[in-house]
């Protein structure tokens, strides 16, 4: 995490994922990485989760859908290729991401994070995985007066912004160029990072008990609907 106070350094340079000691970035496409994926995100108490489809610049045409979910711990990044693994698994799909995020033990983190569910609920919305989550928490609603989106946020918080140049870029070429592939993975990692922060300064900082426990207050216990939608209405 960059020190705030270094100007110079927060002015001209972004955050990369060298700072945050990323173990491993994971890319998920077939049917045992998302198992093995999925079991070890069923160990983790906290997640950044962030997503990614293809722009469409054609007016009055659909958006297309959602190509990627990312999804951080503290050590680890796993990017899960959603058209592929719903075109050749969707029901171990759908399985595995209920488990993940109908699960009350794990806190999802995002940034405006309606948008990211509501696109997945748009793009699958046959899968019930997709349509209804448990614990999450939208980092934006914890600093409303940020302004410049999560760069912006990151800047205020970790001391450096992050780079956006790709964020329109094609998600749905196959393979990701690796600037994709990492700026992806950052997304999700410092959602992580900026909950440490507000976590840790709530601790640390000897508040009273009702204002360190703010960030709880904006934790939503169950958003989405059940009922299920066909894609072919959509």
């Amino acid at each position: 995490m960059r020190k705030k106070t270094d100007s110079s350094v927060t002015n001209s340079t972004y955050l990369t994922l060298n700072e945050f000691n990323v173990d491993n970035i994971l890319w998920v496409d077939e049917i045992d990485g998302l198992l093995s994926a999925t079991n070890y995100i069923k160990g983790c108490k906290v997640i950044g989760v962030d997503c990614e489809w293809k722009p469409n610049y054609v007016k009055g045409s659909k958006p297309n859908k959602v190509s990627i979910m990312q999804i951080a711990s503290d050590k680890r990044v796993l990017i899960f290729d959603l058209i592929k693994l719903y075109n050749d698994e969707p029901k171990t799909l759908d399985s595995c991401f209920k488990s993940i995020m109908h699960s009350p033990k794990i806190l999802k983190l995002g940034y405006n994070l309606q948008c990211d569910l509501r696109e997945l609920s748009r793009s699958y919305g046959d899968l019930e995985g997709f349509r209804y989550y448990e614990m999450v928490l939208d980092i934006q609603k914890l600093f409303k007066e940020a302004s410049g989106g999560l760069s912006g946020l990151a800047e205020k918080i970790l001391g450096a912004g992050l780079n956006k140049t790709r964020r329109n870029s094609n998600w749905e070429q196959r393979p990701l160029t690796q600037n994709q592939i990492e700026y992806a993975a950052l997304d999700a990692t410092v959602l992580i990072h900026i909950f440490h922060h507000v976590h840790g300064q709530s601790q640390t900082t000897g508040m009273k008990q009702e204002n360190s426990n703010e960030w709880k207050s904006h934790i939503v216990f169950h958003t989405g609907s059940k009922q299920s939608k066909t894609l072919k209405n959509m």
